[in-house]
């Protein structure tokens, strides 16, 4: 009897060793804050299956009740891994863990169309990781100086319409640009205004080039941009920035963040980024013998931008996660026109012209988990955009202006969006599967469109659907979207993605995608009248279409400690048809300028990258190359090809604390793209090759709390990309003066926590 109560004893004890819990606590290694929402994983010492994954709450703290022996891995967006293997339980139940920055992409985490966040190197497709701490290296304030430097991706600058960006060689309007997630409205000329999109608030930036049309639907064709804004996990902490460039910008901006009982997180915050114009445009206006020269407007139109955010975010015991973020904008800029009438016994007279834009971007989402694997997601969003364009006859004696009564020198657009997406996530067996909903209710309201107002309503659902295969070194997933427009006729969408690991360094990705691109309100609805232009809407326009081939490698050629060496060759196929276009109403009537859109155009092209990202000791390198063919269209243009080269190098001098970091792309020569009246792009005359730089140079102070940071940019002081054999320049001087010259700039950033 004594023996056999022995023997319970001893199996009851062994079951509660086996079973005992391990409370994590996670931190950041250089500012000892602790790491909220960080992923664990749990894998079995004897078999490598999964036993569990989960997420710490947001004071990074988080307890699990193991199998031994096992594997446990912490890794969270932004940080290196951390592993440790327990072959019995361990005689303290406390782990704590220090987690540390990387510049290292093969753990990056990424969350762009996923359901459940993955490591890069785990993901279907190719993700490229933008973080804050590039962003600010490289002082940019706004988008359009994140990505001038990206591979595969061209930015062009209108004097009037902003910034926008051409992926993969398809324009603007064919990529997805979000913001936690969500679409970002309002385009002009079928672009969004990357000047508009400030960087003061953005913890990373997730790009992905090809179609994610099955899960973000429209305009997803080029690819996505997500801008990822930071989600603070401080018990109370001030951020104060503060920028200077030589050309005439400044920008000041503070950030307030508290924590209230444990589970609440409220920011706010504010500033303002004004840019005073540069060169003066001289015109020179003669009366008899006399010779004026006007210099009024400048080139690069003065700008000023006033900008607002606040977050909540609640975290439940539970895990769910409730979250609601907004952020505003209000900007103005300034055309002052050159004297087109000067007459001593008449007077002088401009016309001077102000746009202003109020942007306003509301976020709420929430995510949690139902059942025992099973995890669910929802994000909702109010985007507003309001655009005036008001112009002003003024005489330049008496200084008094009256508004222009010229037909289409005044107009008012206004875009809402209402936005509803929900996905659910699980797995059954092997079996992984995701259905979402994505619903966009569209309002517009512009003096161009036909009737004024006009209204859009857009229902569609998804799953993706994956498998492993070959003891899970081959992924397969099959996705389909199916859509209901109120005005048009969206096609069916689906897509196959493959992701086969032969080795534990190497990944192999392939994939198909068919995408769209829905007519916009205006190329519907458009009427633009005047002496010089007719252009109107056309009814009947069916979504552009597209076909998309993905194949790429990955191999992490060396990995020892913090230093790393990885490869990635990528290979893309796209053909883009029913592209919508502008087309002659009497193509008989060569001097007609009567206009409408229409599906024509066909666009083919094949582009070969390769990427090279590595750390020797501290310093870090990514180089990429990429070759582009067009294949001709047509009477439109005959095929072509360009190339280009990038750099991004930086380093640590440790003893100094000093990290010196530069920017290179080279832009290979190619046909020149000229913009057009309704914002698309006709190939005109060739753009010669040349390169453009940034570069800068940081060190913190006071125990990392001040960062300061000061460097030059357009090192080469590149202003104007020579082009022979243009015709004309565009309506709007697209291409002209793309870059501002060279400057110097310095920002300082004060974290108190």
């Amino acid at each position: 009897m004594k023996q056999l109560l022995f023997l319970v004893v001893c199996f009851l004890s062994v079951g509660v060793l086996n079973a005992q819990q391990i409370n994590i606590s996670v931190f950041d290694k250089n500012s000892g804050e602790s790491v909220g929402y960080a992923y664990v994983e749990v894998y079995s010492g004897t078999d490598n299956s999964i036993q569990l994954k989960e997420q710490t709450n947001i004071d990074g703290q988080l307890t699990i009740t193991p199998q031994y022996p096992c594997i446990v891995k912490v890794y969270s967006l932004g940080y290196e891994q951390a592993k440790r293997t327990f072959y019995t339980a361990p005689e303290k139940s406390k782990l704590v863990l220090h987690l540390a920055k990387e510049f290292s992409a093969l753990n990056e985490v990424v969350v762009t169309g996923l359901n459940r966040p993955e490591r890069q190197k785990d993901a279907l497709s190719v993700y490229k990781v933008i973080t804050s701490e590039q962003i600010q290296a490289q002082g940019a304030i706004t988008l359009n100086e994140v990505m001038k430097n990206q591979l595969n991706v061209r930015v062009d600058n209108d004097n009037i319409l902003g910034s926008s960006m051409r992926m993969q060689g398809l324009s603007g309007n064919k990529v997805k640009i979000l913001i936690d997630g969500l679409p970002i409205n309002g385009r002009e000329g079928g672009n969004i205004n990357l000047s508009q999109i400030n960087m003061t608030n953005v913890d990373r930036i997730e790009l992905i080039q090809g179609p994610m049309s099955v899960v973000y639907g429209t305009d997803a064709l080029g690819g996505v941009v997500n801008i990822i804004t930071k989600n603070q996990n401080k018990n109370l902490g001030v951020n104060v920035g503060g920028y200077y460039e030589s050309l005439g910008r400044y920008k000041a901006d503070v950030n307030f963040t508290k924590k209230i009982a444990d589970r609440h997180q409220v920011t706010i915050g504010g500033g303002r980024n004004y840019f005073e114009g540069w060169q003066k445009l001289q015109k020179v206006i003669t009366y008899k013998t006399d010779t004026l020269y006007t210099s009024r407007g400048y080139l690069f139109k003065p700008q000023d931008q006033y900008l607002g955010n606040f977050a909540y975010n609640y975290t439940a015991p539970s895990s769910f996660n409730l979250r609601f973020a907004s952020d505003f904008l209000k900007e103005e800029i300034e055309n002052k026109g050159s004297i087109e009438t000067w007459d001593p016994f008449i007077g002088a007279y401009a016309q001077d012209e102000y746009y202003n834009t109020t942007r306003s971007m509301n976020r709420l989402s929430m995510s949690g988990k139902l059942g025992r694997k099973g995890t669910w997601q929802s994000q909702n969003g109010y985007m507003l955009y309001y655009r005036t364009r008001t112009s002003y006859v003024k005489d330049l004696v008496t200084m008094q202006s009256e508004l222009s009564q010229a037909t289409g020198d005044q107009d008012t657009s206004k875009f809402e969006d209402v936005y509803a997406r929900g996905s659910y996530n699980n797995t059954v067996g092997k079996l992984s599967y995701t259905v979402g909903y994505d619903i966009n209710l569209q309002f517009a309201r512009s003096l161009k469109i036909n009737t004024t107002t006009k209204k859009i309503q857009d229902y569609a659902a998804y799953t993706n659907l994956s498998m492993p295969f070959f003891d899970d070194k081959l992924t397969v997933q099959a996705g389909l979207r199916a859509s209901y427009n109120s005005i048009y006729s969206p096609p069916v969408i689906p897509s196959v993605n493959l992701l086969y690991k032969p080795i534990d360094k190497v990944q192999l990705r392939a994939s198909y995608a068919r995408g769209y691109r829905a007519p916009s309100l205006k190329e519907m609805y458009l009427s633009f009248i005047d002496l010089n232009h007719y252009v109107i809407g056309n009814e009947n326009l069916k979504a552009e279409n597209s076909s998309h081939i993905q194949v790429s490698a990955s191999y992490q050629a060396y990995e020892d400690g913090d230093n790393y060496l990885q490869f990635v060759l990528s290979g893309f196929y796209n053909d883009v048809y029913d592209g919508i276009t502008l087309a002659p109403i009497h193509p008989e009537d060569p001097t007609s300028i009567e206009y409408t859109y229409a599906n024509f155009s066909h666009q083919q092209n094949t582009i070969t990258s390769l990427q090279a990202d590595g750390q020797v000791k501290d310093f870090h390198y990514v180089l990429g190359y990429s070759y582009n063919y067009t294949f001709a269209d047509g009477d439109n243009y005959q095929a072509f090809s360009a190339s280009e080269a990038t750099a991004t190098l930086q380093y640590a001098w440790r003893k100094p604390g000093l990290n010196f970091n530069a920017f290179y792309k080279l832009y290979g020569t190619q046909p020149f793209l000229q913009a057009n009246i309704d914002g698309s792009a006709s190939y005109n005359g060739t753009q010669n090759a040349f390169h453009i730089c940034d570069v800068s140079i940081e060190k913190k102070f006071f125990d990392r709390r001040l960062q300061v940071t000061a460097g030059i940019k357009n090192l080469f002081d590149i202003q104007q990309p020579t082009v022979s054999g243009r015709a004309s320049s565009g309506a709007h001087g697209g291409g002209i003066a793309s870059f501002l010259p060279r400057s110097v700039f310095t920002s300082l950033r004060l974290s108190l926590n």
